[in-house]
């Protein structure tokens, strides 16, 4: 949150500020005073661009103290909570967010004290402005036939003025089953069936009785009366859900909290794509077994059932959806090493070769995207904006500080490339979409998305 407040102050002055001096260098030149105007306009930028690098870096030095606190305390917690219920994933996960907050705290002054975020400031604008422009080129090939179709999307993106960006409203939805819903004749619960059905391991599903720590999903457990036990589940299992002494519970995958954070981080670095996201969270009561742990081989599917509900291509109502991303709080995969899923809808081409040796991003016909919570939070709370991007029409790319960077033994991706050595010493351990992406994304968006889609401005 603390990072977010200070993402708001640069995207507030982006919007009402950066972007207006962008249009004064942009205009005519003065030829009688060589180019006086452009020039004045051009140092004007500058400052600006400096003044807020100044506010930015002190507000971040804030809220890098305030998370390296958080992870202390949240550590501590853990380590002690785990001690007591003799969860020793849950303290080795309490010594990962501990070591990793001092750790990360180091490696962002480094960038600060020897000035490459400064660097990274006058970068950043230099991009934004790069970035609209090439928007500019790209809506005017497409629409430049038709004049009033055209200046209502550049207006609604805010092209010229207004500050640039897709703005979108946004579904999350974190998943969540009851203990004694039935859909059953005989009024059995359904997570009794999916339990025998799809062979679910309710205590490990509930956070107890976990693999690996860094394996390990983080649910939320309610009950209707109180705490829910590991005997409580037990007994649950062994009267088939019903019958006097069983308790009733409401089973999250994970915290509000800790979606939170992963929907911030969405919003976050959207903006560096040049898309606004704002969420309507709900809690959506899952209604199919093989919703629970997600078949990534059927991920398209699973999608379409509810609570999700959305339409594939052949439907005719897919690309309406183009507008309206989703993101699902998940249980987790039958796979323990995929840490998310995604669906596009049209096909693509990747910056980078992918480990089928070519650049192709064959289409799903459908849209959606699905992440699990894990630990710790520097590492993986990337995953939602992770695979928003994939929907977004981009690929895997090397380098472990940017965004769709993956560590998937099956993809092979290099953790190291020249642009994280350099987004590192101009933005700190904060991983990141570079120009290039932002570029591809919007070629994918303005192919596919529908005329009013991008005229709609939703706030």
């Amino acid at each position: 949150m603390s990072h977010q407040v200070c993402h708001d102050i640069g995207s507030w002055v982006n919007q009402n500020v950066q972007q207006q001096v962008e249009q004064c260098v942009e205009q005519d030149c003065n030829w009688w005073c060589l180019c006086c105007n452009k020039w004045f306009c051009f140092l004007v930028w500058i400052v600006v661009t400096l003044v807020t690098w100044v506010v930015q870096t002190v507000c971040e030095i804030v809220a890098d103290v305030i998370d390296l606190v958080v992870n202390i305390v949240v550590g501590l917690w853990d380590i002690v909570a785990g001690v007591f219920t003799g969860d020793w994933t849950r303290v080795l996960a309490g010594l990962g967010e501990i070591i990793g907050g001092i750790v990360n705290f180091v490696l962002e002054l480094i960038p600060i004290v020897t000035l490459g975020t400064l660097v990274g400031a006058f970068a950043d604008g230099a991009n934004d402005w790069n970035l609209r422009d090439y928007v500019r080129g790209l809506l005017m090939n497409k629409y430049g036939s038709d004049p009033k179709t055209l200046a209502a999307i550049m207006d609604a993106l805010g092209v010229d003025s207004g500050g640039f960006g897709l703005r979108l409203q946004g579904r999350a939805l974190r998943s969540s089953i009851r203990s004694d819903f039935s859909s059953q004749r005989d009024g059995t619960p359904d997570l009794i069936v999916w339990i025998q059905q799809f062979g679910l391991m309710l205590k490990a599903l509930a956070g107890f009785s976990p693999p690996a720590w860094w394996d390990r999903n983080w649910p939320e457990l309610v009950g209707d009366a109180g705490d829910i036990t590991q005997v409580d589940l037990d007994e649950y299992i062994a009267k088939n859900g019903k019958g006097d002494g069983v308790k009733k519970f409401t089973l999250f995958a994970m915290s509000s909290d800790d979606m939170q954070k992963r929907l911030d981080t969405a919003t976050q670095h959207g903006t560096e794509l040049g898309l606004m996201f704002r969420w309507n969270k709900e809690d959506a009561r899952l209604t199919d077994g093989s919703e629970v742990l997600i078949d990534p081989a059927k991920f398209t599917s699973t999608l379409k059932l509810a609570p999700f509900s959305r339409h594939d291509a052949a439907s005719g109502l897919a690309a309406a959806e183009l507008c309206m991303p989703m993101v699902v709080a998940a249980f987790g995969f039958n796979d323990l090493t995929i840490n998310g899923e995604s669906a596009h809808l049209a096909d693509s081409s990747c910056l980078e070769t992918q480990s089928d040796g070519t650049k192709s991003f064959p289409a799903e016909g459908i849209t959606g995207a699905a992440f699990r919570y894990r630990k710790p939070d520097i590492a993986f709370k990337y995953s939602a904006i992770h695979e928003l991007g994939h929907t977004f029409g981009l690929c895997h790319v090397d380098g472990l500080l940017r965004i769709m960077f993956t560590s998937a033994p099956a993809e092979m991706k290099s953790k190291w490339s020249w642009s994280s050595a350099f987004q590192y010493w101009t933005s700190g351990v904060e991983a990141g979409f570079i120009l290039d992406e932002a570029k591809k994304a919007w070629d994918y968006i303005v192919a596919n998305f529908p005329a009013d889609c991008l005229k709609n401005r939703p706030f």
